[in-house]
């Protein structure tokens, strides 16, 4: 294995969590969910540089009814929202490699254009920072995916959770041509069963 830092992308309900999770079980590395940067910055109140930044970090946790809103203009949402956290995460990246610390870090706000930061190039370059996306093609399947983990959808209308899951899929094309305009390979979800494996053979 020669990457320190491995980081799993793609929309939420593509597995990403199970397959860290499981992925880190079989090579005995911890991981790390990005969800914990974004809701540290949240929870701080943390206000950015740039004005606009942090009206977009906050576009989510702040917008009331904010999934009654167009899917496109959520899809843009979430790709906003997620360069709010590229470089709390490429300095992140950064220090494990730095300090020899190995790790997998999976997560919605990963972005493929992280690996142009200027930071992290000589890492890419070298295989010591790995990043794969996970991608979901069938919008029904992810809202299903989404449902069953009920994570803040219980008060959500039929209407509003159907809104979520184009978004989401709308997110998942983008991080997709993002990916394979970059060279990052972007692997199918299902089946979930084989998706850490697939993970792992495709990063050594």
């Amino acid at each position: 294995m020669k990457w320190k830092v491995l980081l799993i992308g793609g929309a939420s309900g593509s597995g990403k969590t199970m397959a860290a999770r499981q992925a880190g079980l079989r090579l005995g590395l911890p991981w790390l969910q990005v969800d914990d940067l974004r809701l540290a910055f949240q929870h701080s109140q943390v206000v950015l540089p740039d004005p606009q930044a942090t009206r977009d970090l906050y576009f989510f946790a702040e917008t009331t009814h904010v999934w009654r809103q167009a899917a496109e203009t959520l899809r843009d949402g979430l790709i906003a929202s997620s360069r709010t956290l590229l470089p709390a995460l490429e300095i992140v990246v950064a220090n494990h490699i730095d300090t020899d610390a190995p790790l997998i870090i999976e997560g919605d706000n990963i972005l493929p254009e992280l690996v142009e930061r200027p930071l992290l190039q000589p890492y890419v370059a070298h295989g010591q920072l790995q990043m794969v996306f996970l991608q979901e093609t069938d919008a029904d399947r992810l809202r299903a995916n989404i449902e069953a983990r009920a994570r803040g959808t219980a008060q959500f209308s039929p209407q509003e959770l159907q809104t979520e899951a184009r978004a989401k899929w709308l997110y998942s094309q983008w991080l997709t041509a993002d990916a394979t305009r970059l060279h990052l390979p972007v692997l199918e979800a299902r089946p979930w069963e084989t998706l850490a494996e697939r993970i792992i053979l495709t990063c050594m």
